[in-house]
């Protein structure tokens, strides 16, 4: 019973940290693609890289209660690489393929590449060392 406990207290840590990096991540998206002009898909993947390395550092410390370690930021990259590649997919597939406005992809993305991340990160990348 108390490591389910834990475990949702982790998982609203997680979903806030979450929300603030959906912010910044929309944040830049709207930068990148209505203000700069990019191709959505490239603006979107910019904008991703930039929240991860953002939302490491909240995470380690406040998620967490852990500190920074070559390993946990190694994992934590190829967590976020399978995010990525989820996010370039799911973008590419609702745009290019199925010419939707992107908006739509990123409604997609922000409902499957946190569980995705969460359960990755929680039972990888910030497991003891």
């Amino acid at each position: 019973m108390l490591l389910q406990r834990e475990l949702v207290i982790r998982f609203l840590k997680y979903s806030v940290v979450g929300c603030i990096s959906i912010g910044i991540y929309f944040l830049f998206v709207f930068i990148f693609i209505e203000r700069y002009q990019w191709d959505p898909v490239a603006g979107s993947a910019a904008a991703f890289i930039f929240m991860t390395l953002v939302s490491f550092f909240i995470n380690v410390r406040y998620t967490y209660g852990s500190s920074f370690t070559h390993q946990r930021f190694f994992r934590f990259l190829v967590v976020s690489l399978v995010g990525f590649s989820l996010n370039f997919f799911l973008m590419f597939l609702i745009v290019h393929i199925l010419s939707f406005h992107y908006l739509m992809g990123e409604l997609v993305t922000i409902l499957i590449i946190p569980i995705v991340n969460f359960l990755l990160n929680n039972y990888w990348t910030f497991q003891a060392e």
